[in-house]
């Protein structure tokens, strides 16, 4: 049979380099690239257990305490590795690496028994084994545990691979126990040849699950910042609603869908009443504070549909689409009651502030969303002039649809 003519030492010596080629990509990665917490313990894992193999490719070369002892410490901490930095890849707060010492240091002397007192290679095989075994499936659990939505597939892939190689490495530690030997690591036999197949294998698989779990999380983080970055474009940084460029951008946007369709399109103009007072009395800070209450409050008023802007200091407009003069008239009286009626801190004092209002509608001669904002404006400080806390409608004739403008 195939299996039985392949040479153990020979797939040792593979399986080392294998794993040099994989130890130096994956540094490589975790020195150049952007990586997470837990990449680079699982470089160091793969190291290890580069390291470990080496060994045992010089088993009858070096003396056992290097290739038994040594050998088995390495694959182990190289599993610990692995387990560690799938805990800190998944968000949760590392150990220090100094306290696998203990543990490797009583896997050592026991694996020395074994080897120097009592020569036993199949309770030897046993114990690294199931050791490995309950590594790697701790880790499969930790991946494969409450995967996030947007990295299923690498997380499924890896933990996959770490959950199948401890079944293999039970079955062996199960089949070598019912096996009565003598155990010798170089004499050709199925499972032997299977155990190196299969390191050589998810040796090369699971750092392939390393990166691509390293790179998709890179990849959301991207995305999230490209969101970021257009929040932060479009989105007054004290309000939270459109800022000036966003906001005119939308408008032509909106004037556009009004002729396009026949819709009425109104705009609101308002700037808060003594505002100056606060900011020269109480400071910026309670000015702000003011800003944000008022915003707060009104954006609950209005409709998803409607673009509700930070146009200057004080000053905010509101494009509200699908309504008319009257309607709009009628949301701004809405608006103006209330901020009214709204009890704001300011300066350590608790104070009810007004709003004074404009209104105006997309008319026929209007090309951009500045005319309807003069106009607006103008109806603003029309109220203003007589006292402020109050809605001022500047008429004008509605665009028709079907006449484009001159």
């Amino acid at each position: 049979m195939v299996p039985f003519s392949l040479d153990i030492r020979s797939l040792s010596v593979m399986l080392t380099g294998v794993g040099v080629m994989l130890s130096i990509t994956i540094t490589l990665i975790w020195l150049t690239r952007k990586t997470y917490p837990g990449f680079g313990a699982w470089a160091a894992g793969t190291a290890a257990w580069t390291v470990g193999f080496l060994l045992i490719s010089l088993r009858g070369m070096i003396p056992p305490l290097f290739t038994i002892v040594l050998a088995n410490v390495f694959l182990i901490a190289a599993a610990a590795l692995y387990l560690e930095g799938t805990h800190r890849f998944r968000g949760a707060p590392g150990r220090r690496i100094g306290s696998l010492l203990v543990p490797l240091v009583a896997y050592a002397l026991l694996v020395a028994y074994f080897t120097y007192v009592d020569n036993d290679t199949g309770v030897r095989i046993i114990l690294l084994s199931l050791s490995l075994a309950l590594f790697y499936g701790v880790c499969a659990w930790e991946l494969l545990a409450n995967t996030p939505s947007g990295q299923r597939f690498s997380y499924l892939f890896t933990g996959s691979l770490f959950g199948l190689h401890a079944l293999f490495l039970f079955v062996r530690a199960i089949a070598t126990a019912l096996d009565p030997g003598p155990h010798d690591l170089y004499v050709p036999s199925m499972m032997q040849a299977a155990t190196f197949l299969v390191s050589v294998f998810f040796g090369v698989a699971w750092n392939l699950g390393f990166v691509m779990l390293n790179s998709e999380r890179l990849e959301i983080d991207l995305k999230s910042a490209q969101v970021e970055l257009r929040r932060l474009a479009t989105t007054d940084y004290l309000t939270n609603i459109a800022n000036n460029r966003c906001f005119f951008d939308q408008g032509e946007r909106e004037i556009q869908r009004a002729r396009r369709y026949g819709h009425p399109l109104s705009l609101l103009m308002f700037d808060i009443d003594q505002f100056k007072k606060i900011n020269d009395t109480y400071g910026h800070a309670a000015g702000d504070r003011v800003l944000v209450s008022i915003t707060s409050r009104c954006k609950k008023l209005l409709r998803d549909i409607d673009v509700f802007g930070r146009v200057g200091g004080d000053e905010f407009a509101v494009l509200l689409p699908e309504t008319d003069l009257a309607g709009g008239k009628a949301t701004a009286e809405r608006l103006r009651t209330a901020v009214a009626e709204q009890a704001i801190e300011a300066g350590g004092e608790v104070r009810r502030m007004t709003i004074s209002i404009g209104v105006s509608q997309l008319a026929a001669e209007d090309r951009r969303v500045e005319e309807m904002l003069t106009r607006a404006d103008d109806a603003m400080y029309e109220v203003k002039r007589r006292g402020g806390n109050a809605v001022t409608v500047l008429w004008s004739r509605p665009a028709d649809p079907a006449v484009p403008p001159a």
